[in-house]
């Protein structure tokens, strides 16, 4: 087809061409060169043709180019579009899951300290009010996270009193880094409900964050039961912040998970950003 194509537009730019070679001779104002582009007349056919062809070749190259280019537009925001729907899913997975959680405090406490309990439901209602502020954010200062936090530590020690102790080593220069709202919030959790709270005496949850190379390195230890069997479906908290990692950060972004003598160990990293996007 592109070949007949070829040939037809070379006839008649040939036919063309010796209309005007014919017109100039008619003139009479140089030696006739009829003669001259009768002999060539194959050859110049032959070229226009592949001149005709290469053309219609580098056309459907650009055409082929510009349709990849597109596709490849395409994929990248299917990609997008999916990378934040999932993102999206694991952020509204971590504050049903605390409300539950504190919701089954609160029930307890009602018949054994029902000023406990009124207690918890203010801190409770403080607590959301802030985190579905910061959690419209994609990112928030660690300061931020800490904050919130030590509220929910404090609703927590409503519970526990002085069985549950909290010591933070958190570096200086970590607290302005930019992280994901609602980041630590589960594991704290976590380090509560599967380590202080299975264990008579309580014990002290440790926080330490340190900037290095470009990463912002969290450690959470606390002390937990090693005869303590979680419910089956618990364990969400370590899940979802494994996932979020994953998902926004890949292979830059890890997560260890350790028990060793009564002591379990949570240790992520990732890289900073210094704005919100």
């Amino acid at each position: 087809m592109f070949f007949a194509a070829a040939c037809i537009a070379a006839g008649i730019e040939l036919f063309i061409g010796y209309g005007w070679v014919k017109a100039v001779d008619s003139m009479q104002i140089a030696p006739s060169i009829a003669s001259m582009y009768e002999q060539w007349i194959a050859g110049i056919y032959s070229l226009l043709v592949l001149i005709f062809l290469l053309i219609a070749a580098m056309h459907y190259v650009i055409l082929a180019s510009e349709q990849s280019r597109e596709a490849e537009h395409q994929t990248f925001e299917l990609k997008l579009l999916a990378h934040d729907a999932e993102l999206r899913a694991l952020r509204a997975q971590i504050d049903p899951h605390f409300l539950f959680n504190s919701l089954n405090s609160i029930s307890a406490l009602t018949t054994s300290d029902p000023a406990k309990a009124r207690t918890m439901v203010i801190l409770l209602a403080e607590f959301f009010r802030n985190s579905l502020d910061l959690g419209t954010k994609n990112r928030i200062s660690l300061t931020e996270e800490l904050s919130l936090i030590d509220k929910f530590l404090t609703i927590e020690q409503v519970r526990f009193g002085s069985r549950l102790q909290v010591q933070q080593d958190i570096e200086q220069k970590t607290l302005e880094c930019r992280i994901p709202p609602l980041l630590l919030q589960p594991l704290i959790e976590n380090a509560v409900r599967h380590g202080i709270s299975q264990l008579l005496e309580g014990g002290t949850i440790t926080l330490r964050t340190q900037l290095h190379n470009g990463k912002l390195n969290i450690t959470i230890e606390n002390p937990f039961d090693p005869d303590y069997v979680p419910k089956k479906g618990t364990g969400l908290g370590v899940k979802n912040v494994r996932s979020r990692i994953q998902t926004l950060y890949g292979n830059e972004g890890r997560i260890d998970i350790e028990k060793k003598d009564n002591i379990f160990t949570v240790e992520f990293s990732f890289p900073v950003q210094d704005s919100d996007t």
